[in-house]
């Protein structure tokens, strides 16, 4: 009879088994199960019970470098940054010239961002300068590099990498990865890059108010919530966001967004009055259009 990873953690916990019997049933569980839950519940429960030596280790790596669930990945990563950190960089190495997921990726990028290893700042440094040896953006809808070269070239020319900290720089690659998803995401993205650290300072995802003759299919950006908008928690240095003309209800993620001065919401589907209560936890906002909405 297998138990599940719960069963499992209970009879650990009330010491029916011990650590190493434990470690094997969880460890079978991963490697052999086919359902993904119980994968990611045994991976969760394994790390708890952080068996002696390398083995969760080696587990993880082998997860984030041969496993095709991108949820699998990811949580492989996070416990390899939580631990691991200072053991990983080789693994990091290959990961973020390999991966593919924008969630991993970014994951990815903010551990070397936090590592003290000085090969880990080189590796930041050399995919910032592969980035701008890029013509596109975007490769897929061929959305030209210029407007982030420009910035980052003269930046550069301006401080120079070495005195970018390890998170400067962390967070100019998940900018420019965010910006490269958002056009993957929708047709219509268009933002500006301040000149002083690399970051995105605006951002404006609205729709056209209405439907031009020749208009492409697929031209509306439809968002129902600002959740929907992978990576939008990470643009923390934006100032002005502008999203108007979609279908948004809910706006729950605006309190992660806390230099925003500008927000202009106008004709969206902002009826609930708890929404109110997302703006007056935004510390610096100062100006807010909700014009086209049930809640005004």
């Amino acid at each position: 009879m297998q138990f599940g990873p719960e069963k499992i953690w209970e009879k650990f916990e009330s010491e029916r088994i011990n650590k190493q019997t434990a470690t094997d049933l969880l460890t079978s569980l991963i490697e052999n199960s086919k359902k993904d839950e119980i994968r990611l519940n045994a991976i969760n429960k394994l790390v708890k019970i952080n068996p002696s030596g390398d083995k969760i280790f080696k587990i993880l790596e082998n997860l984030v470098v041969s496993d095709e669930n991108i949820e699998i990945r990811y949580i492989a990563i996070k416990h390899i940054g939580d631990k691991y950190l200072n053991n990983a960089f080789t693994l990091l190495k290959w990961a973020i010239q390999n991966e593919s997921d924008y969630n991993c990726l970014i994951e990815i990028v903010n551990l070397l961002g936090k590592s003290n290893l000085a090969q880990a700042k080189a590796l930041l440094i050399n995919e910032v300068q592969k980035f701008l040896k890029k013509k596109y953006v975007n490769t897929e809808r061929k959305i030209e590099n210029k407007k982030i070269k420009k910035v980052l070239k003269k930046l550069l020319k301006e401080k120079g990498y070495a005195e970018f900290t390890y998170d400067e720089l962390a967070k100019i690659l998940i900018n420019i990865l965010t910006i490269s998803s958002l056009f993957k995401q929708y047709y219509n993205v268009y933002y500006e890059l301040n000149p002083h650290n690399g970051l995105i300072k605006k951002l404006d995802l609205s729709d056209i108010e209405y439907e031009v003759k020749g208009t492409p299919w697929g031209w509306k950006n439809n968002i129902n919530s600002l959740s929907e908008i992978l990576g939008i928690q990470y643009l923390t240095s934006m100032c002005y966001l502008d999203l108007s003309n979609n279908e948004i209800t809910e706006l729950k993620e605006l309190t992660l967004l806390p230099n925003v001065t500008h927000l202009i919401l106008k004709n969206n589907r902002i009826s609930n009055h708890e929404n109110l209560e997302y703006f007056n936890k935004m510390p610096n906002l100062k100006y807010l259009d909700l014009r086209g909405n049930e809640i005004v």
